[in-house]
């Protein structure tokens, strides 16, 4: 039985992907720390999801060093083990985001060929992929999944988002406007399984439902479907910016990106489309 270890495992991802994993016929467990030989003993791939929670307070020039860090790190420290002549580690598989491209509202549609933007989202996803990166000089194939927004009740961006439906009401962030490049959890499990199992296949793929909405569009949505009133007018940008500093981009920007590369690749998403409300 093939083993897979999973950095980061404890997660929203790692623990929706496990169970998927074994149901599939691997011995996929969460690698603990301190990485060591010993836990990487007849492994043959790597799926890295460890990393500093993007939001788990203000970014302070502090903080923005240990979310790059945490990165960047615990892949240098993955690689020093792999690089053993002992190791048996053919694949890494690592997370990544699609901030990669830079936090911009716009109407063009981003894909896995396009640079890398700069702001500070783009910064941690251009150097979280180059450290996985620098794995495949040991001829290990690279994978690298940029991750949009992850809809699962059990956690990430969704509860947070549906939090205003407490107190009755729905309504848009800043102007509405940008993008939700969403990715139901279910989903986000089997592409990880569906580039596991490809083994043809290197590189970035973004992982994302190929019709995303609007932020109003979305929140619309929760509205009807939580039976809550929905108010067109927007949390205002300069309050969201007072709250969460420069933090407040992710809430405020939002980037189209393309799906067809994994599409291309023999994927078939099982939650393509949330039902837009009427405009």
């Amino acid at each position: 039985m093939e083993k897979i270890a999973i950095a980061g495992g404890s997660g929203l991802i790692g623990q929706a992907l496990i169970p998927v994993l074994q149901s599939a016929g691997f011995d996929a467990f969460a690698l603990r720390r301190p990485y060591t030989p010993d836990s990487l003993s007849g492994v043959t791939t790597i799926i890295n999801l460890a990393g500093e929670n993007l939001s788990a307070g203000r970014w302070t020039e502090e903080r923005k060093k240990k979310i790059i860090e945490s990165r960047v790190n615990s892949l240098a420290s993955l690689r020093e083990l792999v690089s053993h002549k002992s190791s048996t580690i053919k694949t890494l598989i690592s997370a990544s985001a699609i901030g990669y491209y830079g936090s911009t509202t716009s109407d063009r549609i981003y894909s896995e060929t396009d640079p890398a933007g700069n702001d500070f989202l783009a910064e941690v996803c251009h150097e979280w992929e180059s450290a996985a990166d620098s794995f495949e000089p040991l001829g290990i194939r690279v994978v690298k999944i940029r991750i949009g927004v992850v809809l699962s009740e059990k956690g990430g961006a969704l509860p947070k988002m549906m939090m205003p439906l407490k107190f009755g009401v729905s309504v848009p962030l800043g102007s509405g406007k940008q993008w939700l490049p969403w990715i139901h959890i279910d989903d986000l499990v089997r592409i990880f399984l569906h580039l596991l199992q490809h083994r043809e296949l290197s590189g970035p793929f973004n992982a994302v439902a190929p019709n995303p909405l609007t932020n109003s569009e979305f929140m619309k949505l929760l509205a009807v479907q939580k039976h809550r009133l929905f108010f067109p007018i927007g949390v205002p940008a300069f309050l969201l910016k007072a709250l969460l500093g420069e933090m407040a981009v992710v809430t405020l920007e939002g980037t189209r990106v393309s799906a067809e590369k994994l599409i291309k690749s023999g994927f078939k998403f099982e939650v393509s489309s949330l039902p837009a409300p009427s405009r």
